[in-house]
């Protein structure tokens, strides 16, 4: 008789985003594909797995917010139209400290919202930039 090994897939939270502006997600790249992801329309989009350096918040389509500690690993689709280009223009590696944050939610004139990112990133494992004084983790959200 053979003794079995279990092996469990690694778990990684998906990140929504928000639409409070300031929502970050820093840490240390794990792992980037340029189509590793789906977005909304079925199309492949960039996916990034990012281990926590700081506490981040994801936010389900009811608004409701759920809280993930630093050290925690989460992924982020980059299904959104300026995420998949700024990633994409990134191009980030494994060890890279980067940081992502929502910028803006802008309404369109056809009455949709589009969201804008800001990617900062440190090569080769640097350390990741620091939170700004009026971090979006402080409440009241």
């Amino acid at each position: 008789m053979s003794d079995w090994e279990t092996i469990e897939a690694p778990v990684g939270s998906f990140i929504g985003w928000g639409s409070s502006k300031g929502q970050h997600v820093t840490g240390k790249v794990l792992d980037f594909t340029m189509d590793g992801g789906t977005d909304f329309g079925g199309n492949r989009c960039p996916q990034i797995s990012i281990e926590l350096t700081e506490a981040a918040a994801s936010f389900n389509k009811a608004g409701e917010r759920r809280d993930i500690p630093a050290g925690e690993t989460v992924n982020i689709t980059a299904g959104q139209v300026k995420l998949k280009t700024v990633l994409s223009q990134t191009n980030p590696s494994k060890g890279d400290q980067i940081r992502i944050e929502l910028k803006d939610v802008i309404r369109t004139n056809t009455g949709n919202t589009l969201k804008d990112f800001l990617v900062q990133i440190k090569r080769n494992g640097a350390t990741a930039p620091a939170a700004p004084a009026d971090d979006f983790d402080k409440p009241p959200f």
